[in-house]
């Protein structure tokens, strides 16, 4: 069996889908469903975050440089993410639709720019050159699992 040739490509749409279906929930105010979903979604996003801060960011780095910092701007990008994430858990937790929409916005867009951004950043090396590094960047992920994590989440 062949590789996908976007076997590295992280599905951004199932973020936004989850975080929609979180959205239905407190809409009707189903706050537990709400936050199972939300809970879900963070369990997710952190995953997500330590593969790219712990081991493709790092690895990008080594391989192609980054004279303009970009995987500097990604990884803060991650902060204001988190920042945005315990602004809607708060909310979450008091059950206040009203504020829940208010944070749920600037998220979207955060996340939106965020994968538009990484996009870029990751298109500028093509996917062969990422593929042929394959082994070294799934024996890093092997890694990681079992590793310290970079990020306090303290929501």
């Amino acid at each position: 069996m062949t590789e996908p040739s976007n076997w590295l490509v992280h599905d951004h749409r199932k973020y936004q889908a989850a975080l929609e279906a979180c959205e239905i929930a407190a809409g009707v105010r189903e706050w537990k469903e709400a936050t199972q979903r939300f809970n879900a979604f963070v369990d997710d996003l952190k995953l997500h975050m330590r593969m790219e801060d712990e081991v493709l960011y790092p690895f990008y780095k080594e391989q192609f440089g980054d004279a303009d910092d970009e995987i500097g701007d990604l990884s803060y990008e991650h902060d204001k993410l988190i920042r945005l994430l315990r602004d809607l858990s708060i909310v979450i937790k008091h059950k206040d639709y009203d504020h829940f929409e208010e944070c749920l916005k600037p998220l979207y867009q955060a996340l939106m720019e965020h994968a538009d951004h990484e996009e870029v950043v990751f298109s500028r090396v093509s996917g062969h050159e990422l593929l042929t590094h394959r082994d070294e960047i799934l024996r890093r992920l092997e890694a990681m699992q079992s590793g310290k994590k970079r990020r306090a989440w303290d929501f």
